[in-house]
């Protein structure tokens, strides 16, 4: 009887805690919420959008292509867009400072009214990524002929960053015409070389404002879009800014073996090796983590999340490894959860009844700022628990960017600029798995925001260094209007943030 008393007294407590654990789950689950702030609405409906359309137009029409090779083959055409940026923007030139950096890059300096307060600084790039030989025809308009149709503005560097850099000198033009005089300088770079590196623009930009002791309060480049349906059951838009940039590491595995005829192969072979290694690194990816980032990154979506995803993102403590892993499977969340690893050469043999005597690959990894690349190569190491293996770094590694944080006035101000131009959008900030210019910049300033005010559907993913990059005309004047409201926030005494 005394037996049945206490498995009857473990059965009830067992159902107690199972109920604690249900009830906090349900209360967690149904208690989310996102609340917009009450700002209100800025519009300008006196925006000469026919101006800055032809504008735009026109800077796709310079081929400002970046390539690899030195002296560039297309440099004639940097100087022409030059050329052109002093021609459409004379406002500019009479009121703005400019220095041009490294023959190419342009940095405005428009002198605030405040010379005790730290200056703003806004980048984006001219340069352009080739279209690929044997795909021009696959373009609904000419990738450099700047067609305007179907309310699109159509061609290279639509998106990536002509649009971006070109609605800065369009609101710089609209508040000057106005007579707008800011009190904190405003300092703006057109960079010419993002594409390859930035090492002989955005870096000589960032050297420049080291060596004179200029002080940048915070930074703003391209980055993060206005995305819609950016997940399963989410379907209304959201701006993202991006609040840190990945880090950059490529390693060479090498391995080194007798070769011979392949009719009498070794228990191992340099191939054998390799591939095994590999696919250990695959195995075993570094550890993801949701908590930090991309916590914050989520919880503006909870509340207009399915019901099942509320779950598992409000009761982290208990389904947190289930959320990862499921996580892990998508592309775009895996790279926002851990360092990725992706293969990317692979060499080996010359003949195919010949057993190759060396066998080399190229990893790249795209650093977490929860990681760096001593814990990275430790990593490899131990992963691949393979002497014979030979682990080289290649030129061209960087550290992750420190996290801007979302106290910070910087990311506020970006926010109620957001939320002023873009009325009832969640905001949210992420990680930016590119890369962009700002990377250059981590010793000038801390507060590094990377956000493009581009909105972006699924289709448009493949435009972005793809094929029909294109940009609506209607989303270039939200742009436009965007950077007015911005540069007056970011330059007053006393700019509103929430």
């Amino acid at each position: 009887m005394m037996i049945l008393r206490k498995a009857a007294y473990i059965l009830f407590v067992a159902i107690l805690m199972v109920a604690g654990v249900v009830a906090i789950v349900l209360y967690r689950t149904v208690n989310v919420a996102y609340e917009i702030p009450d700002v209100e609405a800025v519009h300008y409906e006196d925006i000469p959008l026919d101006d800055a359309v032809k504008h735009l137009s026109a800077a796709i029409r310079h081929q400002t292509i970046s390539t690899q090779s030195q002296p560039s083959p297309y440099r004639d055409q940097f100087d022409a867009f030059i050329d052109f940026v002093r021609e459409a923007f004379p406002l500019i030139h009479e009121h703005l400072d400019l220095k041009v950096i490294n023959g190419y890059t342009l940095l405005y300096k428009w002198e605030g009214s405040r010379p005790d307060m730290p200056a703003a600084m806004m980048q984006g790039h001219y340069d352009v990524v080739p279209v690929e030989p044997g795909t021009y025809d696959n373009w609904t308009h000419p990738p450099f002929e700047g067609v305007v149709s179907d309310g699109f503005v159509w061609g290279r560097g639509a998106i990536d960053d002509k649009s971006g850099i070109f609605s800065y000198l369009e609101s710089i033009t609209y508040l000057l015409e106005r007579g707008y005089e800011p009190e904190r300088t405003l300092y703006v770079a057109l960079n010419h070389d993002e594409e390859v590196g930035g090492r002989q623009g955005a870096r000589k930009v960032a050297d420049y404002l080291l060596e004179n002791d200029i002080p940048i309060k915070f930074l703003v480049d391209e980055g993060m879009p206005v995305v819609e349906k950016i997940m399963e059951g989410l379907e209304h838009p959201i701006a993202m800014i991006g609040v840190a940039e990945k880090g950059y590491l490529s390693i060479e595995l090498e391995v080194n073996m007798e070769g011979g005829h392949s009719s009498m192969p070794p228990r191992e072979t340099t191939i054998g090796a390799l591939s095994e290694a590999i696919t250990n690194l695959k195995k075993q990816p570094m550890q993801g983590r949701i908590p930090g980032l991309l916590r914050e990154t989520f919880d503006p979506l909870l509340p207009d999340l399915p019901f099942v995803y509320r779950i598992g993102l409000s009761n982290l403590w208990l389904f947190g490894g289930v959320i990862e892993e499921r996580l892990g499977y998508i592309p775009h969340t895996n790279a926002a959860l851990r360092t990725t690893i992706a293969p990317t050469m692979f060499h080996a043999g010359i003949k195919e009844n010949v057993l190759p005597q060396t066998a080399n690959a190229i990893i790249n990894f795209r650093i977490h700022p929860n990681d760096n690349i001593r814990e990275v190569l430790y990593y490899v190491q131990s992963t691949i628990d393979n002497d014979l293996i030979d682990v080289r770094v290649l030129d061209g590694a960087r550290e992750p960017s420190p996290v801007t944080s979302t106290a910070s006035e910087a990311y506020k101000l970006m926010k109620h600029t957001i939320h002023e131009t873009f009325p009832g959008i969640p905001v949210a900030p992420a990680m930016f798995l590119a890369a962009t210019d700002s990377r250059h910049f981590t010793e000038v300033t801390d507060y590094l925001l990377r956000f493009r005010p581009i909105r972006a559907r699924p289709d448009d993913r493949g435009r972005i260094h793809g094929t029909d990059e294109r940009i609506s005309v209607d989303n270039y004047g939200e742009m436009i209007a965007f950077y007015i409201r911005f540069i007056k926030n970011a330059t007053s005494g006393s700019p509103a943030t929430e």
